[in-house]
């Protein structure tokens, strides 16, 4: 198959979106490059998404829609995973949106040793329709091991699947962890270990939506301790398999923790979650020493380190 002419298949996890679906499934149908296979998994929705999911399927024969029981969105993009025939795969979440020229661009540069092409994005908050746009101003080519920095540093690569195109063959015995939060986070470390290079193409193509007054923006759930847990254990493989990352692996791990201690003292029922807090703080002390010498924090991050030291 020439590169020109590979399909793409774009998968679409859906739970209770009926408000925004429509923009995101036109985004889709309207890109430039038209060899799609658009995969909806309808995640046990019980607003209109499942039947809005349904009317497309009369609109256009490139649409595929696929039924579940809730699972959550690791196993609906796996479902889609398992259906997709594209040698390319793509995600988008169902209440984003994508430009036009968002996968033209992204296959564009997916050149035949690059295996994860990337965009920047733009995020919409909802309460006033701020945006703030996350790009690099120029196309830049790393190598696996400068991809993985980045990733670990969740620097110029972010650590969302939605941004990227990736190789199919990546996904070879790889799926998202069901039943956790971040499920991203392992998924695209280790596509990226993977990978031979990785291209950012220097411009801002996905439409990422925040939605402020979600209860999930103002409370801690358990589901987000996932996130250190993860960051811990990329830790453990980096220090096995690329110990010269070492630092901007436990450099993420610190800024996790510390992110989480930040929404559990934010949280409205911060006490139901106190020990969750004491044995991150409690850890977060035993890396005191290396995370004051680490060149990849910044000096806000080590005061707050201190402090926590000093507590």
């Amino acid at each position: 198959m020439e590169h020109k002419e590979a399909m793409i298949s774009v998968i679409v996890p859906i739970y209770n979106a009926e408000l925004y679906l429509n923009r995101c499934i036109e985004s889709v149908l309207q890109q430039s490059y038209t060899n799609l296979e658009i995969i909806l998994v309808n995640d046990g929705s019980t607003d209109r998404s499942g039947e809005i999911c349904d009317s497309y399927l009369e609109i256009d024969k490139r649409i595929k829609v696929i039924h579940q029981k809730n699972g959550g969105p690791a196993l609906a993009r796996n479902t889609g995973l398992r259906a997709a025939k594209g040698e390319y795969i793509g995600f988008i979440d169902s209440d984003d949106y994508i430009a036009r020229d968002m996968y033209e661009i992204l296959l564009a540069y997916m050149y035949d040793d690059v295996d994860i092409t990337c965009c920047g994005r733009v995020c919409i908050f909802s309460k006033n329709n701020r945006r703030e746009i996350c790009y690099l101003s120029t196309t830049k080519k790393y190598t696996r091991e400068e991809a993985l920095s980045e990733v670990l540093l969740i620097r110029k690569i972010s650590s969302s699947v939605c941004t990227k195109l990736f190789r199919r063959k990546l996904f070879e015995n790889l799926l998202f962890p069901v039943g956790r939060g971040s499920e991203d986070v392992p998924v695209v470390y280790n596509l990226t270990k993977k990978a031979r290079n990785v291209i950012h193409v220097g411009k801002a193509k996905y439409f990422n939506r925040y939605r402020e007054d979600s209860r999930s923006n103002k409370e801690f759930y358990l589901r987000k301790v996932d996130y250190l847990l993860f960051k811990r254990d990329i830790c453990t493989d980096i220090k096995k398999r690329y110990p010269q990352l070492i630092m901007q692996a436990e450099a993420g791990y610190i800024q996790a923790a510390i992110y989480i201690i930040g929404n559990i003292q934010k949280s409205w029922e911060r006490n139901k979650y106190i020990n969750i807090e004491k044995r991150v703080k409690k850890m977060l002390r035993n890396m005191l020493l290396r995370g004051l010498r680490n060149p990849y924090l910044n000096w806000r991050e080590k005061k707050i380190l201190v402090e926590i030291g000093l507590n």
